[in-house]
């Protein structure tokens, strides 16, 4: 089989009136080019070929080894799925079981946390009770210490004159000309609660 190499060698004798010998070299680079392509190709097929058969052969042996695997994971399914089944009854029983432990937990838990919770909110309303029955006697003994103390501003108002007989008074002084340090005092009372009044 020819080479690129042997192509690329390949001498041609001269004859009078032959072929173009620069055409004939281009046209052989060309052909040379090619036929390195082709032959490059042709010996990476037949590489793959080769690695492909071996891969074949292993494959043909993984496969009679996976179907011997099969029969003894089918022989060995069966016997995990009988022991499974008995098995699977057993947990099953002693789930239910320790659901039903798990359950009633629970609802002992429940009501416990619900008494707990009506505890508290028993003691939060008494409290609330105690602490609006103070704030009724407190306001009940305010009203009472501001109705007496309003009693006795309203005693000590009307023991003062009234506005006529200070009049007089002062009339009388203005007449005299001097002022009593009684009827001093008597004004200047009458001032303070005048502008008390207003």
């Amino acid at each position: 089989m020819l080479t690129p190499v042997d192509i690329h060698n390949q001498e041609f004798k001269r004859s009078f009136r032959g072929y173009d010998i620069d055409e004939i070299d281009d046209f052989l680079d060309q052909v040379v080019n090619d036929y390195e392509k082709l032959f490059r190709e042709n010996s990476q097929l037949k590489k793959e070929i080769e690695l492909n058969e071996k891969a074949l052969t292993q494959y043909h042996q993984l496969e009679k080894n996976l179907q011997d695997t099969l029969l003894v994971a089918q022989r060995t399914a069966d016997e995990v799925t009988n022991t499974a089944n008995t098995r699977s009854e057993e947990i099953r029983a002693a789930a239910k079981q320790a659901s039903d432990n798990i359950i009633r937990a629970a609802e002992i838990e429940a009501k416990r946390r619900l008494e707990d919770a009506a505890q508290k909110v028993r003691e939060a309303v008494t409290e609330y009770e105690r602490i609006v029955s103070e704030k009724r006697q407190f306001i009940a003994k305010m009203r009472n210490t501001l109705k007496t103390e309003l009693s006795l501003l309203e005693d000590a108002e009307q023991q003062f004159p009234d506005k006529q007989e200070s009049q007089v008074l002062k009339n009388v002084n203005i007449e005299i000309g001097t002022k009593t340090d009684d009827v001093q005092e008597l004004e200047a009372s009458e001032e303070v609660a005048s502008e008390e009044n207003e």
